[in-house]
């Protein structure tokens, strides 16, 4: 049972450390604009992802990823803390079950897997701008990540400041913005930030197919 825990981890964590730090802004974005108090009936519902076929559910308040895999393993790999017994992995210290399926001499095994990305409070806030919804969470005080998603035709694109030709965008925006990028904290105009926009901002994307209305 712990070989399972950890091959779900490493899975995690190759995801996550694929992305490189993102850059931080010195209040949510865009500025002077409202924060909605849920996301709106039309976008929430469940979306495939096209990069890992994981899928995403987008509901009143919160955005949840959920990953659900099989794998192969050999019975060998199992530790001492687990049974194979008919079509099931036992966890003998806490009685936990897993379904498989035998195939030839391995077990494939399902792992399923839920992460909350994202929820609404006063720490993470959504505001919404020329038919983009920009998602703003707090890292430090003064100190937050932005992500931006877009509606289009059945599908919906999330996408992240985290690659180099974003950085060297903001960077020839302004001095100010040239400034700050160093501490990786930036001060923008709303005329500046919808300048990035323009530009081609946010390069960094990932994009799900819209499955269902109904989030999970």
């Amino acid at each position: 049972m712990k070989f399972l825990k950890k091959l779900l981890i490493f899975i995690l964590l190759t995801s996550f450390l694929a992305c490189e730090p993102p850059i931080a802004f010195s209040e949510p974005q865009p500025i002077n604009k409202n924060n909605l108090a849920k996301f709106p009936n039309r976008i929430q519902g469940l979306y495939l992802s096209i990069k890992d076929s994981s899928t995403l559910s987008i509901e009143k308040n919160l955005i949840r990823r959920i990953y659900d895999y099989n794998y192969k393993i050999h019975p060998n790999q199992l530790d001492s803390t687990s049974r194979i017994v008919d079509n099931k992995i036992i966890n003998l210290e806490n009685n936990q079950q897993i379904p498989i399926k035998r195939i030839g001499d391995s077990l494939l095994v399902n792992l399923h897997y839920n992460d909350t990305l994202f929820t609404l409070t006063k720490d993470n806030v959504v505001r919404k701008y020329k038919g983009y919804y920009f998602l703003n969470e707090r890292l430090e005080k003064k100190d937050w990540e932005v992500k931006k998603i877009r509606f289009s035709k059945g599908q919906m694109t999330i996408s992240s400041i985290s690659i180099k030709d974003d950085i060297e965008n903001l960077k020839e925006m302004t001095e100010n913005i040239k400034d700050t990028i160093e501490s990786s904290n930036i001060t923008t105009t709303k005329r500046q930030f919808k300048k990035f926009i323009k530009n081609d901002g946010f390069r960094d994307k990932e994009t799900f197919i819209k499955l269902s209305k109904n989030a999970l």
